[in-house]
């Protein structure tokens, strides 16, 4: 298709452009900085900055595909606003996306310079139990505790999950911050029931509390040594 990219694509109200990405897993409520390079991927950010439209971040199946078409695509992934962009004289399109909502691909579109494909969009699951209130509330303590045990970890991160109230919110932007493998990232993304994620972040960050703290304890038991 021979129109120029300087000219906002229509896009119907249900159809998305893409961007692959090799390994990071975006998710709702987060902001997070992306590296584009591939044509395609830099095309969707052209008409996103150009139509003002929203983009769709979605993990590969195989990091290696150059030209990923649906099978080598995860099928859930998040609609992203840019909010910030540069361009780099290499070539390469810096840009900040804040996640906004999960979608699912159904199909993909032909026609476009750009990765488009016909989604379905998730809403959250709106039913706040007290099982979910009790969840979030041992989340934001264990999200609060691990921070403490990283170093140069800003404050105000501590301060953002103190401020954030909704429980879907609070799982998605405390997944974001786990360090641990882009699989498993990609699997809370899917875990749509609230509930279920919230339980599913904390079994992993209870995990992770764990390991640091047993790392600090050996660090300073050497360190004794060490002196003596």
């Amino acid at each position: 298709m021979e129109q120029s990219i300087a000219t906002p694509f229509e896009l119907p109200a249900d159809v998305i452009a893409l961007v692959p990405m090799r390994n990071v897993v975006l998710f709702p409520h987060v902001l997070m900085p992306i590296t584009v390079g591939r044509e395609r991927s830099i095309a969707t950010i052209q008409h996103a900055l150009q139509a003002k439209a929203p983009i769709g971040i979605v993990l590969q199946k195989d990091a290696a595909a150059d030209d990923p078409g649906l099978d080598a695509l995860c099928s859930i992934g998040t609609i992203a606003n840019v909010v910030r962009h540069i361009a780099s004289e290499d070539g390469t399109h810096h840009a900040v996306c804040l996640g906004v909502e999960r979608f699912q691909i159904e199909e993909l579109v032909e026609g476009y310079p750009f990765i488009a494909a016909r989604i379905k969009r998730i809403p959250e699951t709106a039913a706040i139990t007290t099982q979910v209130e009790a969840l979030a509330l041992q989340l934001r303590e264990r999200a609060i505790e691990i921070l403490s045990l990283l170093p140069g970890v800003p404050a105000e991160l501590a301060h953002a999950l103190q401020a954030t109230r909704a429980p879907s919110d609070l799982a998605d932007i405390t997944a974001s911050l786990l360090d641990t493998e882009i699989s498993e990232k990609q699997k809370l993304l899917e875990t749509i029931d609230t509930e279920t994620r919230l339980q599913k972040v904390l079994q992993i960050i209870t995990r992770r509390i764990e390991v640091l703290r047993l790392s600090q304890e050996i660090g300073e038991r050497t360190k004794e040594q060490m002196e003596d």
